[in-house]
C-alpha cells in the first residue's frame, strides 16, 4: 500500500507537471504592457520559441518566431534545453513513481518509487534554473540604465508558473524519495522458530 508521504507526491508532481508544461509553451516569458511608442492597449511578450503582440479588447494575438540571432544563442538554447528535459524527466519520474508503487500488489518497490522522487527533485531544479536565469536577465535589463525604454520588459506570467511548479516538483520528489529510508515493519510475534525443542 502507498504510504501518506507517497500519495502527496503523486499529487503534486502532476500538478507541478501541468505548470511547467504550461510556463514552457505559454509566450510570457516577459512581457510589456505599455511600451513606449506604441498604443497604450497594445502589449508585447516574448517566450522561449515566439514572440507575441496583443491588442486588449481584442480576441487572440499575434505571434512569430523569436529572431533567428536570438534563437541561436547559447543563453536560448540552454533555456530551451533545460525546460523540455525538465518536462520529459517529470513525465518519466511520474511513470516510473507509478510503477514503484505497484498499485496491483501491497507491495510497493521503495527502490524505484526512491529513484522517481530524485528525478522529479532534478526536474524541479533544472526549471528553477531556468526561469530563475531568466529573471535576471530581465531584472539585470530593466537595472542597466543604458537599456532603451522601450527594451525594458518586465518578468512575465511564465517565470511564477515555472517557480511554483518547480518547488511543486520538488516537494513531489522529497514526498517520494523519502522511501529510500523506509523501514521494514517487523513483529516478533510474527516470526516463526527454525525448529521446536521438547524436553
Amino acid at each position: 500500500m502507498a504510504t501518506g508521504s507517497v500519495a502527496l507526491g503523486l499529487v503534486l508532481a502532476p500538478m507541478g507537471w501541468v505548470l511547467l508544461l504550461a510556463a514552457t509553451v505559454t509566450p510570457q516569458w516577459r512581457e510589456f504592457s505599455r511600451r513606449p511608442g506604441f498604443p497604450r492597449d497594445v502589449s508585447f511578450s516574448d517566450g522561449l520559441w515566439e514572440s507575441c503582440v496583443e491588442v486588449i479588447g481584442v480576441p487572440g494575438r499575434a505571434c512569430q518566431p523569436i529572431p533567428q540571432e536570438t534563437a541561436i544563442s547559447w543563453p536560448m538554447q540552454m533555456l530551451r534545453a533545460l525546460t523540455v528535459i525538465s518536462v520529459l524527466t517529470g513525465v518519466l519520474s511520474y511513470s516510473l513513481a507509478h510503477v514503484g508503487v505497484r498499485w496491483w500488489t501491497d507491495q510497493p518497490n521503495p527502490k524505484l518509487t526512491g529513484t522517481a522522487g530524485l528525478l522529479l527533485v532534478l526536474s524541479g531544479a533544472m526549471y528553477l534554473c531556468a526561469t530563475s536565469y531568466m529573471a535576471y536577465e530581465v531584472l539585470e535589463n530593466m537595472a542597466n540604465p543604458q537599456t532603451p525604454a522601450g527594451d525594458k520588459f518586465r518578468l512575465g506570467t511564465c517565470l511564477y508558473l515555472g517557480w511554483s511548479g518547480g518547488v511543486a516538483e520538488i516537494m513531489a520528489g522529497i514526498c517520494l524519495a523519502v522511501n529510500f529510508q523506509r523501514k521494514e515493519e517487523s513483529s516478533s510475534g510474527n516470526v516463526a522458530a527454525p525448529y521446536e525443542v521438547d524436553y
